[in-house]
């Protein structure tokens, strides 16, 4: 029985390839390294304003508020247009990766200054759990199956829906989770790091199945995006734990 890809973007995409002629596409088909390049060039983009608003954090300070504010609403609807439009989707991937730097550049620069040191760590270890969760799953120790998406689909939205709530009920001052429980807080952030994790995995064996079917060369962009968008939230999900062991620490 064939395992299909629960992406929207993708499965369109291997359609399209089962009625064209393989002979046909050759050449304009994506590739790892298609895909690698991509991946590259946007998260170049990322370092590249992150590592700016870090280093002009002070004199960035006045606007930084208002900046931060249109970056996030920016970079949202872009993912959305990124998603549903492919003619669109290497604009608005750009689009993306420049307003991520300026979130992660700002956010970034603020815990810099509380915690020292913390900001090049969170970088490191993003890296390192990037980087092994590629070599198991290229050396195909860890698989990513139809249970394994859709128990990361099923856990994913549980927790979309439980942080939902949450939201709610704290407009009533009432909170399911207590700021000050360091060790429930330092759980659920290890369970976030590791669901941020089997996003990236889920990317991995997206790319593959792309490049197995000889999807368009056009949605190298598409699943580069789906990698930056993981790997940001490996990134933030690390730097907050980072945090909880400093609070932690720091209060014992």
């Amino acid at each position: 029985m064939e395992l299909r890809s629960k992406n929207p973007v993708l499965t369109r995409a291997e359609s399209e390839v089962r009625g064209t002629s393989r002979a046909y596409i050759t050449g304009t088909t994506a590739t790892f390294g298609g895909i690698a390049i991509k991946s590259g060039i946007l998260l170049a983009i990322i370092f590249g304003i992150s590592l700016y608003i870090f280093m002009n954090i002070e004199t960035l300070a006045p606007i930084l508020g208002p900046m931060l504010t249109a970056a996030l609403a920016i970079g949202f609807i872009s993912v959305l247009v990124a998603t549903l439009s492919r003619s669109a989707t290497p604009v608005f991937t750009i689009i993306y990766a420049i307003c991520e730097g300026v979130a992660l550049g700002t956010l970034s620069a603020i815990v810099e200054l509380a915690y020292p040191g913390i900001v090049f760590g969170a970088i490191v270890i993003t890296f390192i759990i990037f980087g092994f969760l590629l070599v198991m799953y290229s050396t195909g120790v860890f698989k990513v199956g139809l249970g394994f998406r859709k128990f990361f689909l099923t856990a994913l939205i549980s927790i979309l829906f439980f942080y939902f709530i949450e939201w709610i009920l704290s407009l009533f001052h009432i909170y399911i989770i207590n700021p000050n429980n360091l060790g429930l807080l330092l759980v659920i952030s290890v369970i976030m790091v590791i669901m941020a994790s089997f996003s990236l995995m889920i990317d991995f064996d997206d790319c593959r199945r792309a490049v197995d079917y000889g999807t368009p060369k056009n949605y190298e962009w598409y699943l580069s995006l789906g990698l930056l968008v993981s790997l940001v939230w490996l990134y933030t999900e690390v730097l907050r734990l980072l945090l909880i062991i400093a609070r932690y620490t720091r209060d014992r």
